[in-house]
């Protein structure tokens, strides 16, 4: 039984308390003593939209050039403060964000227990929605949490003549998706042919696609980069050649999955591979998930932020997968998770405290503090997995 629709507004109110109280403990990042931050690059499209007097001769390079939605909006909000407007952006794209995966969560069936574990990750886990924007706030990626919710909601409810429009508009906050409207097209087109159940509209994706297409296309048009920098697949291409080049990437990348999404992960990934069937659903589910955890490490290098960004699809595949557990069995998974969301501290300002704002992320961290959270993890999963599944007595 699906749960009531109050439980939203619970939701919502918890989502806007936390958002006004990590504005006040958690200090934004200092953008003019870190000139390597992608916010930097951000404040220049902010400026040139917004026709500021100060706004520079120089196009931020690519793909930052691209992502002009957020931007625009902070633009057109005009408080004389660049961190407030984008603060108000991320507040409204984060109440969205958490009614869009609600409305994707009922629709799936889930249990109570399984929607206040996952927005408790999701408003409170260090990397999340809230708390790494309270930190880093003039950013694109807040919106990622709707939109990717909203397609996949769209998707499992077959009304895909609404990507027309959220393919365009997706594509203009964030590049990446054009990639998950090409994965949902080929994955479309063999779901079709395999079953004959014709769920794809195979007509609507190709059109959202090229909508996708044609709005990147006109934005790289006017908003070409002062400066030639790596398109896409170079970018691909050069963080595969650094993981291959440098093995221990992997470890980092094996321990930025944990961080993001603790021992439920591999909890997940030992359930999927115990239980295979053929439901689309669930291919869909780990499609995306595997889409994200690829971006991890071929897309930039901070793969922490970058794999949680898949929230809405890698936590929806772990609730899927997990639905089935008890409730202590849950409780259990949450407190020996807790050290993972670092709930006790804030984010250091890396402009002062650069080591130890890398201390927090498996990508840039010393290898010993990589191994400690990748150890912590794989251990709990293992005391999980023999306390889930015990032998059998003879």
């Amino acid at each position: 039984m699906r749960i009531k629709r109050h439980w939203l507004y619970i939701f919502l109110t918890v989502a806007l308390i936390s958002f006004f109280g990590y504005q006040d403990v958690q200090e934004p990042l200092s953008y003019e003593f870190a000139p390597q931050f992608d916010g930097n690059d951000y404040e220049q499209l902010y400026l040139l939209l917004g026709n500021s007097d100060t706004a520079k001769d120089v196009i931020a390079p690519h793909p930052f050039s691209q992502r002009i939605l957020v931007p625009l909006i902070a633009s057109l909000l005009n408080t004389g403060s660049i961190i407030k407007d984008f603060q108000y952006v991320n507040l409204l794209f984060t109440l969205l964000s958490v009614w869009v995966i609600f409305e994707l969560w009922r629709h799936l069936g889930f249990e109570l227990k399984w929607f206040l574990a996952g927005f408790t990750w999701l408003l409170f886990h260090w990397t999340g929605i809230i708390r790494l924007n309270a930190f880093d706030p003039i950013t694109v990626d807040v919106p990622l949490y709707c939109f990717q919710a909203l397609f996949l909601l769209l998707v499992v409810k077959r009304n895909f003549v609404h990507l027309i429009w959220l393919a365009p508009l997706a594509t203009i906050q964030k590049e990446s998706f054009i990639a998950l409207m090409c994965i949902l097209l080929v994955y479309g087109l063999w779901h079709n042919k395999k079953t004959d159940e014709g769920f794809y509209k195979i007509p609507f994706i190709v059109a959202g696609l090229v909508l996708a297409l044609l709005a990147n296309y006109l934005v790289n048009a006017q908003f070409t980069p002062t400066e030639s920098t790596r398109n896409a697949l170079q970018m691909l291409a050069y963080q595969a050649k650094e993981a291959i080049l440098n093995p221990f990437e992997m470890v980092r990348w094996l321990a930025a999955l944990s961080m993001a999404f603790g021992p439920a992960l591999f909890l997940t990934l030992r359930q999927y591979g115990a239980t295979y069937r053929y439901d689309n659903t669930r291919n869909l589910l780990l499609i995306f998930s595997l889409t994200y955890f690829a971006f991890g490490i071929l897309a930039g290098g901070d793969m922490t932020r970058i794999i949680y960004l898949g929230f809405p699809f890698i936590a929806t595949w772990i609730l899927f997968e997990l639905k089935d557990l008890k409730t202590n069995q849950v409780l259990l998974i949450g407190l020996l998770s807790l050290p993972l969301m670092v709930i006790y501290k804030t984010i250091p300002d890396p402009a002062f405290y650069w080591d130890l704002w890398q201390s927090w992320y498996p990508e840039f961290a010393e290898k010993s503090m990589v191994l400690i959270v990748l150890g912590y993890v794989l251990l709990v999963w293992f005391i999980l997995e023999k306390s889930f599944n015990p032998k059998p007595s003879a």
